[in-house]
């Protein structure tokens, strides 16, 4: 496997890893981080989907601080 493939493969995980997340994310994780989004519909939710797949990582740490600050 040639490092070129190597990559392509990363990045295909990524996207998949993103692609998880934001089903999980636009579902419920997101009314913990906003508030605001608890009484939207699904026609706003789907537009969060390309965002949160590309920004998976950075949304899942403001998740987890969001929800650490609750439970305190």
């Amino acid at each position: 496997m040639t490092i070129i493939s190597a990559i392509v493969w990363l990045f295909y995980a990524y996207l998949l890893m993103g692609l998880l997340f934001a089903t999980w994310f636009i579902a419920k994780g997101v009314n913990t981080v906003d508030e605001g989004m608890r009484h939207t519909g699904w026609n706003v939710r789907i537009l969060l989907i390309p965002g949160s797949v590309l920004l998976w990582v950075v949304l899942m740490k403001k998740y987890l601080r969001v929800k650490a600050a609750l439970n305190n």
